[in-house]
């Protein structure tokens, strides 16, 4: 399924409303992590009438750069050394 956001083929269902009733469901796309539900606005959810600086069709990678190797984040206890 097309992804609302960066318009990969990269989004799947991953909800349905818990009461059975079928009024809405949920969608993640697995390449830029946006989540939305089919009763969205139009604004949300068609790409033709998103904000363009809310769209991510022109990204050309998602991956995160790497962390540095002495990167930490939380402090070591100093009463423990962990």
């Amino acid at each position: 399924m097309m992804c609302v956001r960066c318009l990969r083929d990269a989004a799947r269902k991953v909800a349905d409303a818990p009461d059975g009733s079928g009024a809405w469901e949920m969608y993640f796309c697995d390449e830029c992590h946006f989540s939305w539900r089919n009763d969205e606005p139009d604004f949300v959810i068609d790409p033709t009438k998103r904000d363009p600086w809310a769209q991510l069709d022109k990204v050309e990678n998602f991956t995160a750069p790497a962390r540095p190797s002495n990167y930490r984040t939380v402090k070591k206890n100093p009463k423990t050394g962990v």
